[in-house]
């Protein structure tokens, strides 16, 4: 998708950067998503995910979704959503096109992270679809930068945010941040969530609750959307299904 890229790397344990060259391309679109009553399946990987920030040919195989910004009807920022798992990892990956890229948190679980451009995936693992925010349910959050917001669910149905994921995390983007004088294509993110993490053991016709969200920074004020409908976010019970598949 894009030609030129600035790539940021990151375990989410222990931080990383990793800045160089690269491309990220797109596949043709499968979309079984919001067509289907908000399920969207998700193929085993047919070989190793390299976690760099670029869609490239080990993700020809995934199902795909489209999250396009429904409030900008004229121009939307178009997000492309990709879904693969194998024995270790579910891999979700974004595809971003935003003509004005913004970033500006360089800290971990930042609490203004989400006024950056950025991606969130939100899974409810039990898929027991409850109002509350529970032990089993996690939420990844991740800027243009690179940096993670992520925290768990209690018993309580409260945010755990001292909760820090395991999880892999790789984000590319083509452009200037923070210069309205040009016009930028987008960004990418990869994921790889550990399946320890998530508390399930994959296999074919194993299913998860799950919402993708994205946020565009451009203008004063943010603008956050999502697959489900959910409000607020962490909200299990309007959640899609996830269905792994051979």
């Amino acid at each position: 998708m894009f030609p030129s890229l600035r790539i940021y790397a990151l375990k989410a344990a222990s931080v990383s950067l990793l800045l160089a060259l690269a491309a990220c391309s797109g596949y043709g679109e499968t979309s079984n998503g919001q067509a289907d009553g908000k399920s969207l399946g998700c193929p085993r990987a047919a070989g190793q995910i390299a976690i760099d920030g670029r869609v490239e040919d080990a993700w020809r195989a995934a199902d795909t979704m489209r999250l396009d910004d429904p409030a900008d009807v004229a121009d939307p920022n178009g997000v492309k959503i990709y879904t693969l798992w194998d024995e270790k990892y579910l891999y979700v990956a974004y595809e971003v096109a935003d003509k004005y890229l913004v970033g500006h948190q360089y800290e971990r679980d930042h609490k203004a992270l989400y006024k950056d451009d950025m991606i969130e995936v939100l899974i409810d693992p039990r898929l027991d679809r409850t109002d509350e925010w529970l032990e089993d349910d996690i939420v990844y959050h991740v800027n243009i930068l690179g940096q993670v917001k992520d925290d768990r669910g209690t018993p309580e149905g409260r945010s755990d945010a001292t909760w820090n994921s395991e999880a892999l995390f790789a984000v590319s983007f083509d452009g200037t941040l923070n210069d309205s004088s040009d016009t930028d294509r987008g960004f990418c993110v990869e994921l790889a969530v550990p399946w320890q993490e998530i508390g399930k053991s994959p296999a074919e016709g194993v299913r998860l609750g799950i919402n993708f969200a994205a946020g565009d920074a451009e203008g004063p004020d943010e603008h956050l959307w999502d697959w489900c409908g959910a409000s607020p976010f962490r909200q299990p019970s309007v959640y899609g299904t996830l269905v792994l598949s051979d």
